[in-house]
């Protein structure tokens, strides 16, 4: 029985340290887009200052198939947003539509290629384009806040 011990424990020490890892095996997930509806004026949240209520139907749509995309609302204190994190997981052209209440507020166009090199996979945005909104982006937070006239 000690043998048998011993002998596995002797296989496992060779296998683990057989083992190299010449190669990284690694995968980053694709960027994620998240929106902030602000005020134009103001630059308040739409969502916080009581303008649109997260209950509203919000429709993210893909402009080519008809069909509607998940996103992620994100509600936290002031900060209401809307992520979409449906680009990128795949090489493709993404052309959606963004809707609050069957009105569309923006039009979102990107190119994305999932990429593997030296064994490592990742998401490279050819190209990013918000279409019919102003917009900011805010560099350090990553968050584009679409611009809308509450005014009209």
């Amino acid at each position: 029985m000690k043998r048998l011990i011993k002998f596995s424990f002797i296989l496992l020490l060779i296998t683990t340290l057989g083992c190299t890892s010449e190669s990284n095996n690694c995968t980053t997930p694709p960027p994620y887009f998240p929106f902030e509806f602000v005020d134009k004026d103001s630059g308040e949240n739409l969502y916080t200052n009581g303008t649109f209520d997260a209950k509203q139907a919000v429709t993210v749509t893909d402009l080519d198939t008809d069909k509607v995309i998940q996103y992620t609302y994100m509600k936290n204190e002031d900060l209401n947003r809307l992520v979409i994190n449906s680009i990128g997981w795949q090489s493709g052209v993404f052309n959606y539509s963004i809707a609050i209440q069957g009105k569309s507020v923006f039009e979102l166009h990107a190119s994305a290629e999932r990429v593997s090199e030296k064994g490592c996979s990742f998401s490279r945005i050819n190209s990013f384009e918000i279409k019919n909104a102003e917009f900011q982006l805010d560099k350090t937070t990553g968050i584009y806040k679409i611009l809308i006239n509450t005014k009209i």
